[in-house]
């Protein structure tokens, strides 16, 4: 019987999306294909691999095991990419970047466009949701607040953001209901305890949303006043932000990665790279303006 590594990542595309759907566009195939190679690979085999249920696919047992050795396999053929690739062209190879909406924006945004120019060896998968923690996952930095490590993940503290409480331009804020952040998963997270806090009796919670954008969108259409990231916030024409001490906070980001792959060169780039980027992308735009007037005016001195 002979096993190609196409079949394989089959079997780790399934795996990971929970799908066969979700496995066909992760591997850039039609569904059809893919599902007649899980066919054949488990005919080939003798055995089911997985179990099909309304929630998704799952593997069997004898799954599992296969699975644990194509993942070794891959993390082989990684290392196999790295080394072989040229000292100048860097790290290679997919990693997928995990975390709330708008965190994966302001990457897109500002920093993914200088780390892909300088990384053109390596590919990016944005993925948004809920902290998940999984046995077969692949390369992946995960970016989360208040959420502690899972099953043994590598986890530092990349950076404080700051958030305070903005209202639409223009508009007397004293009498505005309230629209907040609200995660259902995990409702006693800081936006929530916030809240709790500050909103007075009287004050009506006329919305909540799972994203931070979501929750701009509706103060900047006079929904409310709402808690958002500064570097957000800020930065929006449509917002003002209010003028109160107790009005503002500070959550931490964490970044996550899995054991397994936190050592490859790609996943220990991003890293480096993020830690030194961290504050310019989610640190409060007022302060990041001021600490490169600095910069310059040093570097005119020098010269």
């Amino acid at each position: 019987m002979n096993l190609n590594w196409d079949d394989l990542r089959i079997l780790l595309a399934i795996v990971r999306s929970g799908s066969l759907t979700r496995a066909s566009v992760m591997l850039g195939i039609d569904q059809s294909t893919a599902g007649r190679r899980l066919s054949a690979l488990e005919a080939a085999l003798g055995t089911t691999l997985f179990l099909r249920s309304k929630t998704g696919i799952i593997p069997t047992e004898i799954g599992e095991k296969l699975i644990v050795h194509a993942m070794e396999i891959e993390r082989r053929a990684d290392t196999i990419a790295e080394v072989a690739a040229a000292p100048e062209e860097g790290p290679v190879g997919q990693l997928q970047i995990m975390g709330d909406h708008w965190v994966l924006e302001q990457l897109a945004n500002l920093f993914l466009p200088p780390f892909v120019k300088a990384h053109p060896q390596m590919s990016l998968r944005l993925a948004s949701g809920q902290p998940t923690a999984s046995l077969w996952t692949a390369a992946t930095i995960s970016l989360w607040f208040e959420e502690p490590p899972q099953m043994g993940e590598f986890a530092i503290k990349l950076v404080e953001v700051p958030f305070a409480v903005y209202g639409p331009r223009g508009v007397n804020h004293d009498n505005l209901p309230w629209a907040s952040m609200m995660d259902e998963s995990a409702s006693r997270r800081a936006p929530a305890k916030f809240l709790e806090k500050m909103r007075k009796p009287e004050e009506v919670l006329q919305l909540t949303a799972n994203d931070a954008r979501l929750v701009r969108t509706a103060v900047a259409g006079g929904l409310g006043k709402g808690l958002l990231p500064v570097c957000l916030g800020d930065n929006d024409p449509a917002l003002q932000r209010i003028d109160h001490p107790e009005y503002e906070i500070t959550r931490v980001l964490h970044l996550h990665a899995h054991p397994d792959t936190v050592q490859t060169l790609r996943v220990q780039t991003a890293i480096r790279w993020l830690r030194e980027r961290a504050q310019s992308v989610f640190g409060d735009p007022a302060q990041a303006t001021q600490q490169d007037s600095v910069a310059n005016f040093k570097q005119r001195a020098c010269a």
